[in-house]
């Protein structure tokens, strides 16, 4: 079994690759819909039963199974990861079924307002489908089930969904400040009484002290030194944070039963600011497209049989190996 460290990496780096899975849901804006304008109503029942091929599912199943059986071996699959007993490859297949859902609905809202794919965007996926299936191996075939149409099918789903969120949500201003996205490196004394803070405090301000020694000696927490953004810390820690200058010491601030002393070693991080307003700005575009996209729900009530799901598994002796399904189109399309 793995352990609670293990566990926790694994879920990170879903985190992680879900940002390239759910590229088409997050690259959305506020719902101005100037030059995309919606065709007439559909019937509400236009869009039930929709449904994907099993062969066209399993390639989404495969690419990330692999990636995880690479990164921690088969000892995953069984790992409970939540209280209510669900295991990894439990979580791993509901998220995937969940994406695929998305791509369905995204699909049919492509319809609704007339979003086609082009001759040109059609000849370039049918490149991509043919590089990424010629790359599969007889082993990745046999599990998958799949055959180049159906590679081309799912990658022209995944483009259509992209493009259908590009194009209802073009006009939309999505400037983030630089204040509101600011990210300063700070060094942190984390104490749990007054009396030790106060004495804390008294050496770090002596000439030559060795803050970060002395972090590391006294600090109840373990994280010594790390980087802050507005809104992940509370108001008056944050307050305390963002008004000190590179190299300033802080008085001691009182934040939810503790006591913290920081040392600002950098005051604008202009490379952590500069990703952080790019994850804000998807932040702020994923809640607005969702909102259109329960709209669309409401309207049009889907159905998706999940019946292909029952007899999928991650935990298998099929000798796949393929990871590289999503990585293959941002070379074609975001590099």
């Amino acid at each position: 079994m793995m352990d609670t460290e293990d566990v926790d990496m694994a879920k990170g780096q879903k985190r992680i690759q879900e940002a390239i899975l759910w590229l088409c849901i997050l690259a959305a804006a506020c719902l101005s819909l100037v030059g995309c304008r919606k065709k007439e109503a559909a019937a509400p029942d236009r869009y039930q039963d929709l449904s994907m091929k099993r062969s066209e599912l399993m390639l989404l199943v495969a690419t990330e199974r692999n990636r995880y059986q690479q990164l921690y071996t088969d000892q995953i699959w069984g790992t409970v990861v939540s209280e209510d007993g669900t295991t990894f490859q439990d979580y791993l297949l509901e998220q995937i079924q969940l994406f695929s859902k998305d791509l369905l609905v995204i699909g049919a809202m492509a319809e609704e307002y007339g979003i086609p794919l082009e001759n040109g965007e059609k000849e370039q996926l049918r490149r991509l489908a043919q590089d990424y299936y010629g790359q599969l191996t007889q082993g990745d075939k046999a599990y998958t089930g799949a055959d180049e149409e159906d590679v081309l099918s799912l990658y022209q789903m995944y483009y259509l969904a992209s493009k259908t969120v590009d194009q209802l949500t073009k006009d939309a201003d999505l400037e983030i400040s630089d204040n509101d996205a600011k990210v300063i490196e700070v060094l942190q004394i984390v104490l749990l009484d007054l009396e030790t803070a106060r004495e804390t405090a008294g050496r770090v301000m002596e000439e030559g002290a060795d803050f970060a020694a002395i972090a590391r000696a006294v600090s109840c927490e373990g994280e010594i030194q790390r980087k802050l953004g507005r809104g992940e810390a509370g108001p008056l820690l944050e307050e305390g944070a963002f008004s000190l200058s590179t190299g300033e010491i802080s008085p001691i601030i009182q934040e939810a039963g503790r006591f913290y002393i920081l040392k600002c070693l950098n005051d604008y991080d202009q490379e952590a600011t500069l990703k952080r307003k790019e994850e804000l700005s998807l932040l702020r575009k994923d809640r607005a497209f969702r909102s259109l996209y329960e709209d669309f729900l409401k309207e049009h009530p889907v159905t998706i049989s999940d019946q292909v799901w029952s007899d999928i598994r991650c935990e298998t002796q099929a000798d796949t190996t393929t990871t590289n399904f999503f990585e293959l189109y941002q070379e074609y399309f975001l590099d």
